[in-house]
C-alpha cells in the first residue's frame, strides 16, 4: 500500500518500532464481520439459521466473523435490522467498557451507528 511519505514519517514517529509490525499488517488479509441486533434477534437463534457460515468473535457474544465472498448486505434480515456490518475490531469497545442502561458514553472515534448500536 502506498502512503503520502509525510504519513509515514509521522507513523513512524507515533510508533516507533511497532512501525514495522503496523507496516507488515498491510499485507495480511482483512476480516469480515457482522454483529447481531439483540433487540431483535438471539446471537443463538441467529447462528441457528445457518444463513451464512458464521465464526464467533471471541470478545463479542453478539459479534461474527463471515468470510470473503458473502454478502450479508443482499439478505433482507440485514435489512429488516437483525445484524450489523461491523469490522471485528470495531466491536471491542463496547465488549470492553461494558456500558449499562443509562450510561453516557461518547464516541469519538466513527460516524454515527456502529458502536452506538
Amino acid at each position: 500500500m502506498d502512503f503520502p511519505a509525510k504519513f509515514i514519517e509521522n507513523m513512524k514517529t507515533i510508533l516507533g518500532e511497532e512501525f514495522y509490525q503496523y507496516e507488515k499488517s498491510f499485507e495480511e488479509g482483512r476480516f469480515y464481520g457482522l454483529r447481531v441486533n439483540t433487540l431483535k434477534i438471539s446471537p443463538e437463534d441467529f447462528k441457528a439459521k445457518n444463513l451464512f457460515d458464521l465464526e464467533t468473535v471471541k470478545w463479542c457474544k453478539e459479534g461474527f466473523y463471515y468470510g470473503e465472498g458473502i454478502r450479508p448486505a443482499k439478505h433482507s434480515y440485514y435489512h429488516a435490522g437483525l445484524y450489523y456490518l461491523q469490522e471485528p475490531s470495531a466491536m471491542s469497545p463496547a465488549a470492553v467498557l461494558k456500558p449499562n442502561k443509562g450510561d453516557k458514553v461518547l464516541d469519538l472515534c466513527a460516524a454515527p451507528d456502529g458502536k452506538t448500536t
